[in-house]
């Protein structure tokens, strides 16, 4: 048994290197000349292009990976039913689960690798990633996050504030407006300021004016020549640091955010969902293999077209559970462990079916 382990072990391993690897040169090539003629123009070094998509590859590797697997599921299982060397492992007394072993325990691996690659590489590529197409492909000056104008900023809370000018060095922001609203985005409280101060760990509001708006539309103004904004708990290195976006952020960056976010009051619902498809998306793999092996088994006669075809419509089926959980999930109709493993429960119930009816063979 072990040598016939290694065997199906070796050759799955070796099918899904192929795969990927095709996958990713097919991703690469599409994208790099859909953008060829813009990047002529703006005169891209050959290193800038190079390390562009250096930085891309792990996304690249994390997105294509569950159809990878699923696609050498099927083809394996089909090409050993085809040369009947199932029906020999199966003469020999080795039942169809424990043939499928191997592959489950690569799947598994793989699954591992994914979530490894996901949450210590792909994050922090992709920051990189943006970072070299503004400055060595647009030719864009780098952002000095010290020193902004212009711009706005949700806090942690949930209010948004536009600011004028922000200078990180004094820890001041001038001309800034703060705006809080409600679970319906009605507007409840805005303050306006000349300036804002961060001292003793709290932003005050000088020369400002606060508006409060009642449920009924009415509202009450006041002035104020200093506003404590201790609400605000995001400090000057919140503003003066580029906010990354879920997808660059590791498991651990995101689970910090979140319990920030909490303490500050404000709704994490949108970051939760984010953090458990973080956890559960990688495991896809291993799910792939619980589908595509006993599925090839229900088809032996069917070729690679119609493996491939399979393939793609169940990637896709996937992808669109994936899709509709993480929609419900941040718009609060799911709870968002349950938004976001919707695709991996759908599947995971589908795979035991299959192993089921394949094992009863």
């Amino acid at each position: 048994m072990k040598k016939l382990d290694l065997y199906l072990a070796t050759r799955f391993s070796k099918m899904i290197f192929m795969a990927v690897l095709s996958f990713t040169v097919v991703f690469v090539s599409v994208n790099a000349f859909d953008n060829f003629s813009r990047w002529v123009d703006k005169d891209v070094t050959a290193i800038a292009f190079a390390r562009y998509y250096f930085y891309g590859l792990p996304y690249i590797i994390v997105l294509v990976m569950p159809i990878a697997v699923l696609i050498c599921s099927l083809f394996l299982v089909s090409s050993m039913t085809r040369n009947n060397e199932l029906t020999a492992m199966r003469a020999s007394g080795v039942s169809i689960p424990r043939v499928f072993l191997p592959l489950i325990v690569v799947g598994f691996l793989i699954s591992v690798f994914t979530l490894a690659v996901g949450d210590l590489v792909m994050a922090e590529a992709n920051y990189i990633q943006t970072q070299v197409q503004r400055v060595e492909i647009d030719g864009r000056d780098p952002i000095d996050y010290l020193m902004r104008n212009n711009f706005a900023h949700r806090t942690l809370d949930g209010a948004i504030v536009e600011i004028g000018l922000f200078d990180g060095r004094s820890e001041t922001i001038t001309r800034g407006v703060i705006e809080w609203f409600d679970d319906s985005l009605r507007i409840t409280r805005r303050v306006d300021a000349e300036r804002l101060r961060y001292t003793d760990s709290t932003w005050t509001a000088i020369s400002a004016e606060e508006r409060l708006f009642s449920t009924s539309g009415e509202m009450s103004f006041m002035l104020f020549d200093t506003l404590p904004l201790p609400e605000i708990s995001d400090t000057p290195e919140d503003f003066g640091s580029r906010r990354k976006s879920a997808a660059e952020m590791n498991i651990f960056e995101l689970s910090e955010h979140i319990d920030r976010v909490r303490m500050a009051g404000g709704n994490p619902t949108g970051d939760l969902v984010e953090f458990w498809l973080t956890l559960f998306f990688p495991f896809s793999a291993l799910i792939m293999v619980l589908v595509g092996a006993p599925l090839a088994t229900n088809s032996p006669r069917s070729g690679r077209s119609t493996s491939i075809g399979l393939a793609v419509f169940l990637g896709f089926v996937f992808f669109s559970l994936a899709r509709f959980g993480q929609t419900l999930g941040h718009k609060g109709a799911l709870s968002p462990i349950v938004a976001a493993s919707l695709p991996e429960a759908v599947f995971i119930l589908l795979g035991l079916l299959l192993f089921r009816r394949a094992g009863q063979k």
